[in-house]
């Protein structure tokens, strides 16, 4: 799927499985190496979630390493994402489903931010590290969205500033910590735990989704 913001051609790639009851945007700035997102996409595949992995940035772009924590722009052309997105499910040219965000890193706040501008159409979010607070104050006020924010094993800073940060949420939300049996943060452990705490929050909490078709996959 090809999304046009602020001038750039930007790629997403659409997996819906046969009867999809929700979608989750995977956003990413720059090629995606995360074997998490691909243990996660298989997982939500089996719930029934479909996923649109969305790439933030052109190959140009990826090459400035500035690019990647610049979040209004970021947050600017998930937006834009979101509302080609939504004119799609309006047209018929897709179904009409609740709509999910997932990031990792110096997206998490991206995802926040444009969550809280698009918060009659996102259910969920959860965030894989990164810092929450760098999407701004205001947003993370007024997001309303239920927020899981995820932290590797020894990332104290991370989590102190995490932690912080959801203080100032009035809505539904939750930090883990990745446990100790997971070894390594970039263990097959690790993946498949954050996979599953992933799955397991939008299965929750996004409208047409159940818990039991997860604890099946």
């Amino acid at each position: 799927m090809a999304i046009d913001s602020g001038g750039v051609r930007l790629h997403a790639d659409l997996t819906l499985p046969a009867r999809p009851s929700a979608l989750v945007v995977l956003a990413h700035a720059g090629p995606n190496p995360e074997a998490r997102d691909d243990a996660l996409a298989v997982i939500l595949r089996h719930a029934g979630v479909g996923t649109l992995s969305f790439d933030l940035l052109t190959r140009s772009e990826d090459r400035f390493v500035d690019n990647h924590h610049n979040v209004p722009l970021l947050a600017s052309r998930l937006v834009d994402g979101l509302t080609v997105l939504r004119q799609h499910m309006l047209l018929d040219e897709l179904p009409s489903l609740p709509v999910g965000l997932s990031a990792a890193g110096d997206c998490s706040p991206v995802v926040v931010r444009a969550a809280a501008i698009r918060d009659r159409d996102i259910y969920a979010v959860v965030c894989r590290g990164g810092l929450i607070d760098l999407a701004g104050m205001l947003y993370l006020r007024t997001l309303a969205s239920p927020l899981l924010v995820l932290v590797g094993d020894g990332e104290q800073r991370v989590e102190t500033s995490n932690r912080r940060a959801l203080r100032e949420l009035t809505g539904r939300k939750e930090l883990k910590l990745l446990p100790a049996s997971a070894d390594a943060p970039d263990s097959a452990a690790a993946f498949e735990w954050v996979a599953r705490e992933t799955a397991h929050w939008f299965v929750r909490t996004l409208p047409t989704a159940t818990a039991n078709t997860v604890n099946r996959a």
